[in-house]
């Protein structure tokens, strides 16, 4: 070192020097730095540690073309929703004839009915947001 005053090593000279894009002078410095302070070495080895688990990150999509997927896709995909539709709607019916036939007041079913209505138009309006999401998420095929 040449008598001036250093300024502190940053995250940024630290993702430099680890990337390789650091001047030789920078290398230099921040390796005399390393093996002065263990509290650098920490942050060093938790960069080394993180740009190892980024690089196992993977973009590739794992959809093969096998043929239980297309078992599944043509098969069980609509089985289990024709089987959730018809299960909602036979509890649907089974849950307005209870109240139909229950012998409470006329306000307590229709208040009861308007709570049972906002939740199910709630429920449908997450699904529906999340449907429209899924199409534009940039990370839907990430994989790790």
């Amino acid at each position: 070192m040449s008598g001036k005053p250093s300024r502190p090593v940053s995250h940024e000279d630290l993702m430099r020097f680890l990337d390789g894009e650091a001047t030789p002078e920078e290398r230099t410095d921040i390796e005399m730095r390393l093996s002065a302070s263990s509290e650098l070495r920490r942050e060093f080895a938790i960069f080394v540690s993180m740009k190892e688990e980024f690089q196992d990150l993977s973009f590739v999509s794992y959809d093969d073309d096998s043929v239980w997927n297309r078992i599944r896709t043509r098969i069980t995909t609509p089985v289990g929703w024709m089987l959730t539709l018809a299960g909602f709607t036979g509890w649907l019916g089974y849950g307005i004839w209870v109240l139909v036939k229950s012998p409470t007041a006329m306000l307590v079913k229709l208040t009861t009915g308007a709570i049972v209505i906002g939740i199910l138009v709630l429920l449908a309006q997450v699904i529906l947001d999340r449907y429209r999401e899924y199409g534009t998420d940039p990370y839907r095929n990430v994989h790790r």
